[in-house]
């Protein structure tokens, strides 16, 4: 009887990992082979050979998860890779074994690996936010590449809260929020992952800063290409007429004593040191002769310049344009140079500047 009880523990034993064929012979599952396992950003990446055994349905991949549970998940042979996800930045122990379509698996083999930190969290410690020109931008660092959603509580210019969210994989993501009152509030913002985990909330005490156009009866020009001095009237084409308030009067290129090409330039000074946020300029009226493009320089000593940006022009819009200058420079002297166009000469009837 003992012996009878001893076989019996045997075979109970053997047939975890086995399989029956339909003489109910025993089948002894053939296990994945060269099996892997690298740690991935709150992922574990599996490699192995799917077996040759024809029994064999799936490779199973067991596990505990962060609450102890068991969990486990099942790959086909057309998988010679698979990945687990949502995993935390922890050790995991992983049993891979085959598994036939009873669920009878094969010997199995035990890997351990610690996670990266998940993209989520790793997102979460690189968010930044900081005022800009009535609005604030939020930044964030995703080296992992893997799509995060950037969760940003708020209250709007009405005073209505509002939650804006960025669903993002770039590695350097931004989120503009605009349409805020001056005041200084709080900013509540968060990383989630794509099962919906949160990450901790961060808290960041902003004022978007107040935008104004700045005044312009103290500027003085102090630096031109050429200006075309008495042939267009006692204001028009003088450097000056750029930056007197008067849409309807123009700088112009010098033309009537020969006319230099591109590029073409007006220094002005504004006087006091200022943070720019844009610029709007209005080409003269009613004509489409001038400029198509445009750069616009900064400096705090009328030595030193910095380029701040190239910009194109439609000299056919005589409204307006208005050009971010998003790094919100700072400057007391500022050049505009049009650099290119339909003609040797250029025009421009007014520059505009605002900031703070």
């Amino acid at each position: 009887m003992k012996k009878l009880y001893g076989l019996l523990i045997v075979c109970l034993t053997a047939l975890t990992f086995t399989a029956c064929d339909e003489d109910n012979d025993v089948v002894i599952l053939e296990a994945p082979g060269n099996i892997t396992v690298e740690a991935g950003y709150g992922e574990a990446i599996f490699t192995w050979s799917f077996p040759d055994d024809q029994n064999v349905e799936f490779v199973r991949v067991d596990y505990l998860d962060d609450d102890g549970i068991p969990q486990h998940q099942k790959f086909s042979e057309y998988n010679d890779a698979a990945t687990i996800s949502g995993l935390s930045e922890r050790a995991y122990e992983f049993k891979v074994a085959a598994s036939d379509k009873h669920g009878n698996l094969s010997e199995p083999t035990t890997l351990n690996v610690t996670p990266n930190k998940p993209p989520y969290m790793f997102v979460a410690n690189t968010l930044a936010a900081n005022p800009d020109f009535g609005s604030v931008i939020v930044t964030w660092e995703n080296l992992t590449e893997k799509e995060v959603g950037v969760n940003i509580k708020y209250v709007d210019v009405d005073g209505l809260p509002q939650i804006f969210v960025a669903n993002s994989s770039e590695v350097d993501g931004e989120a503009v929020l605009s349409g805020l009152s001056n005041e200084e509030q709080t900013f509540e913002v968060y990383v989630t992952s794509q099962n919906g985990i949160k990450s901790p909330s961060q808290f960041f005490e902003l004022a978007p800063y107040s935008e104004t156009k700045f005044d312009k009866s103290n500027w003085e020009i102090v630096d031109f290409s050429s200006q075309e001095a008495g042939g267009e009237g006692p204001v028009n084409g003088y450097a000056t007429a750029a930056i007197d308030g008067d849409v309807n009067t123009f700088w112009h290129s010098a033309w009537s004593t020969g006319s230099p090409s591109y590029p073409h330039w007006i220094t002005a000074d504004m006087k006091e040191v200022k943070v720019v946020s844009r610029v709007v300029l209005f080409t003269r009226n009613n004509d489409s002769r001038g400029m198509t493009k445009f750069t616009i320089e900064g400096s705090l000593d009328n030595t030193t310049w910095e380029m701040i940006g190239e910009f194109d022009f439609d000299n056919t819009d005589f409204s307006g344009q208005s050009y971010r200058l998003s790094s919100n420079p700072e400057m007391r002297y500022i050049r505009m140079t049009a650099i290119e166009g339909p003609n040797n000469f250029t025009f421009l009837a007014e520059l505009d500047v605002y900031g703070e």
